[in-house]
């Protein structure tokens, strides 16, 4: 589509297979970064929510894994030109077999995976890659977050399509992993919903999980507060 203004940072995504969208404004912007000191965004993409993230905490360190050269190009880009470079790293690299060092405690790992299973795949393959998860999807991301979760505080943070709760759930559970926080996201009141936003962590961590709802819109079809006060840091109409 080209370049996006947000308040703090720019970002053109004119190389990169899938674009910026709702998904990842959502993620980035809900996703509770608050105790994290470094967080690896798992196929990056442009760097959005990698840069989102580096707005919010000003003190975790964070990388960006993304496999599509033409999306690294935009991603680094991306990063060089915002306020955080210095502590925004991206790597072309594959998260299958990307090994994670040891560092600095809690680890925070998100993404906004592919889940789109059309039959109908798009003859771009670039696109195809990033949207239908050929190579990786929403079970190889939480398999991912099973191995790399391994202390008090580290979590896993992703968006999914409601329709896949109970796949989620399940395989959350084969990998003994647990909800943490879960948001339910919906168009307005009376409407299905349409995706669900997950932070999740090893079970023997558990403390419970944080249940809510997210209504975009009102009655009166403007934005509900929830919403613009979740997106206002970052949207410049808002």
């Amino acid at each position: 589509m080209g370049r996006f203004d947000f308040k703090q940072f720019s970002l053109d995504d004119s190389r990169c297979g899938m674009k910026i969208g709702t998904d990842g404004v959502l993620l980035g912007a809900w996703v509770d970064i608050s105790k994290a000191a470094r967080v690896i965004d798992v196929g990056c993409g442009s760097g959005l929510i990698a840069l989102m993230l580096a707005q919010r905490n000003p003190d975790a360190v964070i990388t960006g894994v993304e496999i599509d050269k033409a999306a690294y190009a935009d991603a680094c880009d991306n990063v060089l030109g915002s306020p955080w470079s210095g502590r925004v790293c991206i790597l072309n690299a594959d998260a299958m077999t990307f090994e994670v060092e040891k560092g600095a405690s809690p680890l925070l790992i998100v993404s906004n995976p592919p889940f789109f299973n059309e039959a109908l795949h798009s003859p771009d393959e670039e696109r195809a890659l990033a949207r239908h998860g050929t190579r990786f999807g929403v079970e190889e991301l939480i398999k991912l977050g099973s191995e790399w979760i391994i202390g008090e505080g580290d979590s896993l943070a992703f968006i999914a399509p409601s329709s896949r709760d109970d796949e989620v759930e399940f395989l959350l559970s084969l990998h003994r992993l647990v909800p943490c926080r879960h948001t339910v996201v919906y168009s307005r009141r009376g409407k299905k919903p349409l995706r669900s936003l997950w932070q999740v962590t090893a079970d023997k961590y558990s403390h419970g999980v944080e249940e809510s709802a997210l209504y975009i819109r009102d009655e009166s079809n403007g934005y509900t507060k929830e919403y613009l006060s979740l997106t206002s840091p970052f949207y410049l109409d808002k």
